[in-house]
């Protein structure tokens, strides 16, 4: 049988054969049966053809060079190669395959003819230079493929911004693109032969040993590291090591790749920064400061060497914000951080909480003086003037401090007792230091008590309001009344409103509970003007808070003409730093008072700031004389003057005047005498509950001079 039609009768067999061989190269290990036999027949065939083709000897000697004629389009044993490049098989793995093939059919054709001595001559030779053309074609296209993949990589790694390197085990570089030459100032040419290690000189030693694991290891390694330029600017650079092995498996080279991260770093610095640092002071903000004071606690416990823990707050901050606004309040905020962090160590921490907040963290405290010395040291500093667009501004500071572990086991505890010897400070005057006590803590949580106890006292109607008569002088009778807030407490009994107020003003209840005692008193004013048959004024006293709030004031004159009120039914009553404040939100909001037709009275006047210019210009209606004046009339001169004083320049200024805290009728006689107009206090009548308040308006006159009327009234 001739050994084309051998080959054309066998060649299921053949390719079975070949498939098993391919399958055993490393490279091919995973390539399917299908791509394993891809192209195998065409070149069979093509073989067995060109053997049945005849040949003159000259084309004979060509194609034994493999130089015989080429099929104007893809060959099957070009189409061969181009995909043996594509499975990444090497070229010694695709010329074994042709080989193979030439040995498997020789054998195969010997063992099918055994009767043959010798096979035919001519057809091993024509099978031979058959298959060396188809190996030839092969090869120039696996060769001509492999050229264009190296151009086409070439281009791309060397238009990469990113740095892309070859080295051998020395770190002798073999290849670098042209960033790479670029960033170290190199041609192409001169890249190659450098060490990659010296080109990092600071770094060598840590990457020769990077480079050593990757080589012992035969893994990739990821890393960054910094690259400085000969301008001196600092690069961060990610990079990666890959092994590369030869057919035995060895490291033969590493490749690898760095990328610019510069910019990537400087946005996680700036998102870190956001997230741990204050935007405003670049301080560690509360979140960062936690953390610190977690480490400094676990620190101490450590070493034995104590922290103290110092939180500040500022003084009047609150009235420099809503006079000068947020970017005076900013400035300010930021000055006061400057300011504070002048007076402490590098070592030590200084943070803002929140608002007007701050803390520091003193560490290795070893004397107490010193932390009094650096406590007194930050309160003048925060007392000196403050030059905040184009005006000078006076603030102070009230700081709490304590100690671990004296005073505390956890950081918890130690954030809550500097919280709480803070309060104290500012309980007790402003600008000055206090250290935490036990005693501290109880007056804490009994005061946590009160507030807890003060959100359910008005939706479980323990407020009440009870009301003290405002006398005529003149005529000796009752023509207002000024309501004053009571809460009847279900163990302490009948609380003052001085005994809660502040901490309703503290916790923001005081919005709700002044509107609820309005909304009594605006009742039993329309309840009383009724009664008597003509407008009854009843007084109601308006927290400072109420009028530096954002939250926008109602609309008076609809509300008292909604109630069928006349304007003059109810007057407010409000301190004199309301005036003195001057922001623009409390110009607004007096403003609105007196559009509507609310009269103001100023409380306490003579006791505070007094000005005459803020009377003239917010039209104040009433000035009550602070009772401190009216007490001391009988003994001391002085306060006669004053008193005096007062009622004389109130009618200069078109105002009239209130006594208050009249208890005798010496006091009372005086005053008429004076001029007063109105007076109030035990000796006409205690505050009274609304009914015995309604019982002695139905009476239509005050009680009996010096029998004060106190009804169920109980002090």
């Amino acid at each position: 049988m001739k050994l084309s039609d051998f080959i054309r009768a066998n060649i299921e067999l053949i390719l079975e054969k070949w498939e098993q061989f391919t399958k055993d190269l490393p490279s091919a290990r995973y390539m399917s049966r299908e791509d394993v036999r891809d192209h195998a027949a065409g070149i069979l065939s093509a073989i067995a053809a060109d053997l049945d083709r005849p040949e003159t000897p000259a084309e004979q000697e060509k194609k034994s060079k493999g130089l015989g004629p080429r099929s104007a389009g893809d060959t099957y044993a070009a189409m061969h190669g181009s995909d043996r490049k594509a499975e990444g098989l090497s070229i010694s793995e695709a010329v074994s395959e042709f080989r193979f093939l030439r040995a498997i059919i020789l054998r195969l054709w010997s063992e099918a003819n055994p009767t043959l001595p010798q096979p035919c001559t001519d057809d091993v030779t024509r099978f031979n230079e058959a298959i060396d053309q188809a190996l030839t074609i092969s090869v120039e296209r696996y060769s001509t493929d492999m050229g264009r993949y190296t151009r086409l990589f070439s281009a791309l790694l060397a238009s990469s911004p990113d740095l892309n390197y070859i080295f051998d085990a020395d770190g002798t570089l073999v290849y670098g693109n042209k960033s790479l030459a670029s960033l170290c100032r190199l041609s192409l040419s001169e890249i190659v032969g450098k060490n990659f290690f010296d080109l990092c000189a600071p770094l060598a030693d840590e990457l020769r040993q990077q480079a050593l694991h990757v080589i012992d290891n035969k893994t990739a390694y990821r890393g960054e590291m910094p690259y400085t330029l000969a301008s001196g600017e600092v690069l961060a650079y990610e990079y990666i090591f890959i092994p590369v092995l030869d057919d035995e498996g060895n490291v033969e080279a590493i490749a690898g790749t760095a990328r610019d991260i510069t910019e990537r770093k400087a946005a996680e610095e700036r998102i870190s920064k956001s997230a741990n640092y204050d935007h405003l002071t670049g301080l560690p903000n509360r979140s960062l400061f936690r953390d610190r004071l977690d480490q400094e606690v676990k620190r101490s416990l450590r070493t034995g060497q104590p922290i103290a823990l110092l939180f500040i707050d500022l003084d009047d901050f609150k009235q420099v914000n809503d006079r000068l606004g947020h970017d005076g309040g900013d400035q300010l905020l930021l000055q006061a951080a400057q300011r504070i962090s002048s007076c402490v160590r590098s070592m030590d921490t200084v943070a803002r909480l929140g608002g007007d907040e701050f803390t520091v963290i003193l560490t290795e405290v070893n004397r107490l003086p010193h932390i009094e010395i650096l406590a007194q040291k930050i309160l003048e500093e925060l007392s000196r003037p403050f030059s905040i667009l184009q005006t000078e501004v006076y603030i102070s500071g009230s700081i709490g401090i304590t100690l671990f572990p004296q005073d505390a086991a956890t950081s918890e505890d130690l954030v809550r007792n500097a919280d709480q010897a803070m309060y104290v400070s500012k309980s007790a005057g402003r600008n000055r230091f206090s250290f935490f006590t036990i005693g501290m803590r109880n007056s804490a949580w009994a005061r946590l008590k009160v507030i807890d106890e003060l959100r359910c006292a008005l939706p479980q109607n323990q407020l009440a309001v009870y009301y003290q008569p405002i006398v005529e002088l003149q005529l000796e009778r009752i023509v207002k009344a000024e309501a004053l807030l009571r809460w009847k407490h279900p163990q302490a009994g009948l609380m003052r409103s001085e005994q809660f107020i502040a901490i309703a003003e503290e916790t923001g209840l005081i919005g709700e509970i002044d509107e609820w005692v309005l909304g009594e008193a605006m009742a039993h004013a329309r309840e009383w003007s009724a009664l008597l048959d003509a407008p009854f004024q009843i007084t109601v006293n308006k927290s400072p808070i109420e009028f530096i709030s954002r939250e926008p004031m109602k609309n008076w004159a609809a509300h008292l003409a909604a109630l069928g009120l006349a304007w003059n039914c109810i007057a407010m009553e409000i301190t004199e730093g309301v005036l003195l404040n001057n922001s623009p939100i409390a110009r607004e909001k007096l403003e609105s008072l007196q559009k509507a037709g609310v009269q103001l009275a100023i409380d306490d006047f003579g006791s505070g700031y007094s000005s005459m210019a803020y009377l003239k210009k917010f039209k104040i209606d009433y000035l009550k004389i602070d009772p401190s004046f009216v007490r001391d009339m009988a003994a001391c001169i002085d306060s006669r003057a004053i008193a005096e004083a007062i009622i004389v320049m109130a009618h200069k200024l078109g105002l009239k005047v209130i006594a208050e805290g009249v208890e005798t009728i010496e006091q009372k006689d005086w005053l008429k005498k004076a001029g007063c107009d109105y007076a109030q206090g035990y000796f006409f009548s205690g505050p009274l509950s609304s009914e015995d308040f309604s019982e002695l308006l139905r009476k239509g006159k005050v009680p009996p001079q010096g029998q004060a009327y106190l009804g169920n009234y109980t002090a």
